[in-house]
């Protein structure tokens, strides 16, 4: 019987990353989730283990900001090649840009944006041909919001990213695409406002209602990146795609009625 495939979700212990690690073993691949906090990776990945029986999760210490530490995700492949690989570890701020100090821009710079593009030259040798790259950007990074002023800047920096990743990297038969949610409960844990450590979990209940009526779920993205990293994809490279509920659609009549 063949090996499953193998997919790495950077950022995958919790949130979106999580659930995408999910939905990729529900379609059939081993996976490694990476992040910080050793004790809630090793918990997902139990979780995961648990949910999916037959394949494997593993978790892999990994702080972005230290390249250093891309030896050891090299080495926790154990030789195996990467069928998909999904980046989705960022942090924002919840502030005007130009309230931002610089410090803090140039390390959300480095986290959401440089991160992202050193770990894909990393990996990349370690692909298999056919596979996928997918970067996890924000609906902030397509219109951006004044409140989320540097971390719209910096994702719309993934955004470009990715469409010039999917430029190098097709002769390789490696296809990468963004995707773009809208806000999603419960939100990003290190989307913070000044002087937090952790995002509020009540956070959502002040957040728009989109046009669809309800908040994005973690299993909405999930699905998306499920289908662009299956062969049912196989054209799309270079794609930057919105799951927002219709939020960033337009401006709807606020007198429309059901």
């Amino acid at each position: 019987m063949d090996r499953p495939g193998l997919a790495v979700v950077v950022g995958g212990t919790s949130g979106i990353g999580l659930a995408i690690a999910g939905r990729l073993m529900e379609d059939g691949s081993d996976v490694i989730i990476t992040g910080r906090n050793a004790e809630r990776g090793l918990e997902a990945a139990r979780a995961l283990c648990e949910g999916h029986s037959g394949l494997e999760a593993r978790f892999q210490t990994l702080d972005v900001r230290d390249p250093d530490q891309d030896a050891d995700l090299i080495a926790s492949l154990a030789g195996r090649a990467i069928d998909a690989l999904v980046l989705s570890a960022a942090f924002g701020r919840q502030s005007w840009i130009s309230e931002t100090p610089p410090a803090v821009f140039l390390d959300m710079l480095q986290v959401n944006v440089a991160a992202p593009l050193r770990l894909v030259q990393a990996l990349q040798p370690h692909m298999t041909s056919p596979s996928s790259v997918v970067l996890i950007s924000s609906d902030a990074g397509v219109d951006g919001e004044q409140t989320l002023g540097a971390y719209s800047v910096t994702k719309a920096a993934v955004n470009m990213l990715g469409r010039m990743l999917a430029l190098d990297l097709a002769p390789r038969n490696i296809r990468v695409n963004v995707v773009c949610p809208g806000d999603t409960v419960p939100g990003m844990r290190y989307l913070l406002r000044p002087g937090e450590s952790q995002r509020a979990e009540t956070d959502y209940l002040t957040w728009p209602i989109p046009p669809l009526g309800r908040l994005g779920r973690a299993r909405d993205t999930a699905e998306l990146v499920a289908f662009l990293v299956s062969p049912r994809a196989d054209f799309m490279t270079g794609t930057v795609t919105l799951v927002d509920g219709g939020s960033r659609a337009g401006r709807p009549d606020p007198a429309s009625h059901d």
